[in-house]
């Protein structure tokens, strides 16, 4: 039986997009873009709205949190995917940003297995800003050349991964809340006021 503090609309919408993309593997295929354009923009509200509202209504939760980082990782992993299969020209120059960076990917996972003994995401601001530029980029390709948009979000996933791997390996578990590596420094200075 599932508990009762995991029912609620925040997971709800996290489950709605993990669930839902698949059909966006389904609708890519259709003639017309709109159908995945459209699916395409629910699903990335819903990344919006789960957390907003989690955090508006006291509703969060360890289980709730991971949810949504699993689904943040199905979504964005599909919508790197679909730059592949829709914009090629788009994406091909970035190819050696695009490893480079999953390799710091593969790192601050790597760090964190080893540092805590499990895969932790964090929501930093910059790991939220670059999932924002993830939903921009790819419904921006349907009508320009994003080539420099992409490395720009490479870029910034980037340094996103790498500010997970520096805080992982710094501090250990924290909460995946957290939004910056100078969100935890001074509460470190506090704590070493207190001892002197």
């Amino acid at each position: 039986m599932i508990p009762r503090e995991y029912v609620n609309i925040p997971n709800a919408l996290s489950l709605i997009r993990l669930l839902g993309v698949p059909f966006l593997f389904i609708l890519v295929y259709f003639e017309s873009p709109l159908w995945f354009i459209g699916w395409f923009i629910f699903l990335g509200l819903t990344d919006y709205f789960d957390g907003l509202l989690a955090r508006r209504w006291n509703q969060t939760t360890d289980f709730g949190s991971m949810l949504d980082a699993v689904a943040d990782v199905a979504y964005y992993i599909s919508a790197a995917w679909f730059l592949i299969y829709l914009f090629p020209e788009y994406l091909t120059p970035n190819i050696p940003y695009v490893i480079f960076c999953l390799v710091i990917f593969g790192f601050s996972m790597l760090i964190s297995q080893m540092k805590i003994g499990k895969i932790l995401f964090l929501h930093t601001h910059l790991s939220r800003t670059s999932g924002v530029l993830v939903f921009f980029g790819v419904l921006a390709s349907f009508f320009m050349d994003t080539t420099l948009v992409i490395r720009f979000i490479v870029f910034t996933y980037t340094l996103a991964f790498i500010e997970v791997s520096i805080i992982l390996w710094i501090y250990g578990e924290v909460s995946t809340d957290t939004r910056t590596i100078f969100q935890l420094r001074p509460k470190e200075n506090n704590k070493k006021g207190l001892l002197d």
